[in-house]
């Protein structure tokens, strides 16, 4: 009988679940923003009833046996249905508690909220698979298993590396005890190291920055704090108030009094952006705020290398995504190596979940030590384009097996703008070849053309390069393979009249390295591209519009292609024009 190990993010925002077999083999794994096409997906079961049918049908034997593996330790679990099943407490005193013990004095009445819907989906993770497999395929072989968050978090990252051995650390902003958490990882297994028990959290502190420049971090919106960040100066002052805030004991952050706290938020709340002003104005504190990150996580990180661990770093948490410092970190660390996993994230934890309960069931197997493909989402089916190309009544549409990529070559030179979808969906944040807009990375206006006719962003954020990696030494310095667009690295001077509308103002772009074992199509579509330019690299952005999740389904992208400024579209091997 085969076994699944499901995994499921049940934190409040960006559940997500994935599917691993008994010999750890990766069958699926999404987040459910992209089914329910709401960002972040906020309160929303991990486990879509749809989701769950259209995964077990495509990627599963429904009669097998399940093990569904939550991305939350079961104490935590049950202090939560403790205190409320007994009365003890409720959501509104939770919060309370929450704002005096972070001693951020967070908003009461987003805490409030936060709990609620932690509580809410810890309780509802899995219910919708169980009861799918119960009352749609009479198979009751299922069994739930309670996994620690950080553990989780060190799972997906170092058991999808390219390392035997590796330092480990997980930072995000808040897991059931701590904010980080330090791991050493040998022969496919973790070993705890040490963990920051507190309130103390340079997540936190990065998602409350980025709400005092005027952005949310309920939207996930720190990418565009760290996007301003290069358009300012480091200010000294706000430098050492920072420094004031937190202090570096070993492998731990740390704040000062409460006294003093209280003063520190006072001045920040006195910095925060006023409505009408423009973000450009914020840009010194966001440079600020960055400096501030890297240098604590420099420190830290040194500290940890100084255990003598392993000369690679595996970095797991929220705060991975934080590219600009990745791209920094062996530059600034002992560190020889890095990886950061494709969803570092809360959402990377469905995967987590289910690999680390494969891998305690089955202590003889060992992970693959290979770069993972992260096109592990759904795929949009070929059925669904015959019947676009048969009732779409589109003047022009082609379906073109084998030469699709180098039309699309000739498109993207001539400057036409491009949705490119092809195969699976990419897991995590990032589009990396497979739900993407593609554009000439040379024009220097072809930033703006996007963001004004597609993205409907602001100016200031910029695009990713997408870039073929036997060529990336010639584009960047100090090259670092960059396979799930993860790191920021500086443009080499050259570059910046090459492919001007991806160099951002500091010279940087966060890149992705393409080779054809990764993505065959996609290469030979930037293959293409640099046989008729001599750019080796095309400009690469999400298949969305700013607000929304990535396109899903067919229809999805049908939306975007006809209510924003693309020009053409290339989906499997039809390519539909306006």
């Amino acid at each position: 009988m085969a076994k699944y190990y499901v995994g499921l993010s049940t934190t409040f925002h960006d559940p997500a679940l994935a599917v691993v077999d008994e010999q750890g083999k990766v069958l699926f794994a999404e987040a459910v923003e992209r089914f329910y096409q709401v960002k972040r997906a906020y309160g929303c079961a991990a486990d879509p009833r749809g989701l769950v049918r259209q995964v077990l049908r495509e990627h599963c034997d429904p009669q097998g046996e399940f093990i569904i593996a939550k991305s939350w330790g079961r104490g935590f679990s049950r202090f939560m249905d403790f205190q409320f099943l007994l009365g003890l407490t409720n959501h509104e005193k939770l919060a309370r508690r929450g704002a005096e013990m972070t001693r951020f004095l967070v908003d009461q009445h987003q805490l409030f909220f936060a709990l609620w819907l932690q509580h809410s989906t810890l309780r509802l993770g899995g219910g919708h698979l169980a009861d799918v497999l119960i009352k749609d395929f009479g198979n009751r072989r299922q069994r739930f298993v309670h996994l620690p968050h950080h553990d989780v978090h060190a799972a997906a990252a170092c058991f999808t590396s390219p390392f035997q051995e590796a330092a480990c650390v997980v930072v995000d902003g808040q897991g059931e005890s701590g904010s980080m958490s330090y791991y050493a990882y040998a022969d496919g297994r973790l070993r705890p190291v040490a963990q920051m028990k507190g309130p103390e959290s340079l997540g936190i502190l990065y998602s409350m920055c980025t709400d005092v420049a005027g952005f949310s971090s309920e939207a996930g919106e720190e990418g565009k704090l760290m996007g301003l960040a290069p358009y300012g100066e480091v200010d000294p002052a706000m430098l050492d108030e920072f420094r004031e805030l937190g202090r570096i004991e070993g492998l731990k952050f740390k704040y000062p009094s409460t006294t003093q706290l209280k003063r520190w938020r006072k001045r920040l709340q006195g910095r925060g952006r006023k409505p009408g002003v423009p973000a450009i104005d914020m840009a010194s504190f966001a440079a600020t705020t960055q400096a501030f990150y890297a240098e604590s996580m420099t420190t830290l990180l040194t500290n940890f290398h100084a255990l003598g661990l392993s000369e690679n770093l595996v970095l797991g948490g929220g705060c991975g995504l934080n590219s600009s410092y990745n791209g920094q970190l062996l530059g600034a660390t002992p560190f020889k190596q890095l990886h950061v996993p494709c969803a570092p994230g809360d959402d990377g934890n469905a995967l987590g979940a289910a690999l680390l309960a494969c891998y305690q069931d089955n202590p003889d197997l060992r992970p693959a030590c290979e770069v993972m493909s992260p096109y592990l989402g759904a795929s949009i089916s070929n059925v669904s384009m015959e019947h676009l190309g048969e009732f779409g009544r589109f003047q022009k549409i082609r379906h073109l097996p084998g030469t699709v990529h180098r039309e699309a070559a000739a498109l993207l030179a001539a400057g036409k703008l491009l949705g490119w979808v092809q195969g699976r969906a990419e897991f995590g944040p990032r589009a990396l070849g497979n739900r993407s807009i593609l554009a000439d990375p040379r024009p220097a206006e072809m930033k703006g053309k996007i963001n004004a006719r597609v993205k409907f962003r602001e100016e200031f954020r910029p695009f990713a390069p997408s870039v073929l990696d036997e060529y990336g030494s010639e584009y960047f310095e100090d090259y670092q393979v960059s396979p799930y667009m993860e790191r920021t690295l500086r443009f080499k001077d050259s570059a910046k009249e090459k492919v001007a509308a991806i160099v951002h103002v500091n010279m940087t772009g966060r890149l992705q390295s393409v080779r054809r074992e990764w993505n065959e199509r996609y290469y030979d579509l930037i293959s293409a591209f640099h046989d008729l330019t001599g750019v080796p690299m095309l400009l690469n952005t999400s298949f969305n519009i700013m607000g929304k999740p990535i396109i899903n389904s067919l229809e999805d992208a049908l939306g975007v292609f006809y209510t924003t400024g693309l020009d053409t579209m290339v989906v499997g091997d039809y390519l539909i024009e306006k």
